[in-house]
């Protein structure tokens, strides 16, 4: 409404100017808020806007009111399930009969036999310059910095390195698997980097299709092995080895063991039981 007409009102009408432009910029908020409540797509709103009846506005408003409380609990609730990082794990009982017996892994903790290897190493590194003695019984730190250097070239002269390592017929004293004898032809060998030959007891590689398995119920009894081990403690190279004993490991029979990264420890002197379970996913 323009001053002018609001001027003529005055004239004619004995009416409040002031009064008048208040109720006319009231009239507009309320028929922007009519029509914004006719035309939104919120649930509810547009029911109260278009009630004739304060009894309808009433069951418009209390249900508006009833149902964003409904979703407002349910949003409250999954925000707080999301940061909790709520986790829902299945197990359930197989039965496998008859099982194969896992695959154990056993390596000496020293890679390398100090009998065999000072010589022809003392050899290289007076020949190259590193060192000038012959002495074999006495072994310094500065020469062990040498040692990775004489293999690699060993190795880049395409010749063996494994007269250096413990073979499992020098180091096994007796095996036996349910009673029955075994021997080293039952074990398969891989070559470790942290710990020199390896052995695997039970093992079926995937290249091999005619290799037969030890099962748990082999000769009737329930799947024990036994393997007694020397493992030469008095050839340890200095330096070379954090620990004295062997890195032994139980695992599927056609897994190729990280051995440096999940073998346990076996001390010297000790009879250690290791026990197993079966996992599927």
């Amino acid at each position: 409404m323009s001053d002018d007409t609001i001027k003529c009102i005055m004239h004619t009408f004995e009416v409040n100017a002031e009064a008048l432009r208040t109720n006319v910029k009231v009239r507009r908020a309320g028929s922007i808020v009519k029509e914004f409540s006719l035309n939104t797509s919120t649930h509810g709103i547009p029911g109260i806007a278009r009630s004739e009846s304060k009894l309808n506005r009433i069951f418009w408003s209390t249900s508006l009111l009833i149902f964003t409380g409904i979703m407002s609990y349910f949003i409250v609730q999954s925000i707080r399930a999301y940061f909790e990082y709520p986790t829902q794990t299945s197990v359930a009982i197989v039965g496998e009969w008859p099982q194969a017996f896992p695959a154990v892994t056993v390596c000496n903790h020293s890679p390398l036999r100090y009998d065999r290897f000072i010589e022809p190493f003392l050899n290289y590194t007076n020949t190259f310059g590193l060192t000038n003695t012959s002495d074999k019984n006495y072994f310094t730190k500065v020469q062990a910095s040498y040692i990775q250097d004489y293999l690699i070239y060993k190795l880049n002269r395409n010749e063996s390195l494994y007269e250096y390592f413990y073979s499992l017929e020098s180091m096994m004293i007796s095996c036996s698997y349910n009673g029955e004898k075994c021997s080293a032809a039952d074990f398969t060998w891989f070559m470790s980097p942290r710990f020199g030959l390896c052995y695997t007891f039970n093992a079926k590689p995937k290249s091999t299709i005619n290799k037969t398995l030890r099962y748990n119920a082999d000769n009737g009894a329930n799947g024990l092995f036994e393997l007694d081990l020397y493992v030469h403690q008095h050839q340890y190279v200095p330096y070379i080895s954090s620990g004295i004993g062997a890195a032994v490991l139980v695992h599927d029979n056609e897994e190729l063991p990280i051995i440096e990264m999940t073998a346990m420890q076996l001390a010297p002197g000790r009879h250690h039981k290791l026990g197993y379970s079966k996992k599927t996913s």
